[in-house]
């Protein structure tokens, strides 16, 4: 059966991405494979942030910490399901997992695993010389997958970042 993944992190979700991914899987007759990360470096970057900052000590920000996982992992079941519905409703087969883990390595083991014909995943939001300096994940995906990788910009920007012509959120 040809497969399709479509690989989703908190900080990697994009509603064109999604659609374009279905509509691959669609096209070929086969399946939607999605793996949502939860990427343990964004949790450890957001503690290290808090602790940085002194805003909360450590045993605080450890329960803080807890938090913004259970919530990355609502977020994450949310997401899983939206796509099945969404799936279901085109007659497209799927199936998905969530995962905790480094992403870039977690993304390779997917593709590999898969064997998809395409893989779709929506980069971090973040300026140029950010990714020129420390790299960027989905550029190495890119690099080292042995199929064809679609790349979208991420949903998760503010108002101001998508500009004046996007108005939704």
């Amino acid at each position: 059966m040809k497969r399709t993944l479509l690989i989703l992190s908190p900080s990697r979700v994009s509603s064109t991405c999604v659609e374009r991914a279905l509509a691959s899987a669609e096209r070929a007759g086969g399946e939607l494979v999605v793996v949502y990360i939860l990427d343990t470096a964004l949790a450890g970057d957001i503690q290290e942030r808090i602790q940085d900052v002194g805003f909360i000590g450590d045993a605080p920000s450890a329960r803080f910490l807890d938090a913004v996982k259970e919530e990355h992992r609502r977020r994450g079941e949310a997401e899983l399901g939206r796509i099945a519905g969404l799936a279901e409703a085109r007659g497209v087969a799927l199936s998905g997992e969530l995962v905790e883990g480094e992403f870039l390595r977690l993304s390779l083991a997917a593709a590999e695993r898969v064997a998809p014909i395409e893989i779709f995943v929506a980069r971090q939001d973040r300026p140029a010389l950010s990714r020129l300096v420390i790299g960027s994940d989905v550029k190495r995906l890119a690099r080292d997958a042995s199929c064809e990788v679609n790349v979208y910009r991420s949903d998760n920007r503010t108002p101001s970042e998508r500009g004046a012509d996007e108005s939704s959120p």
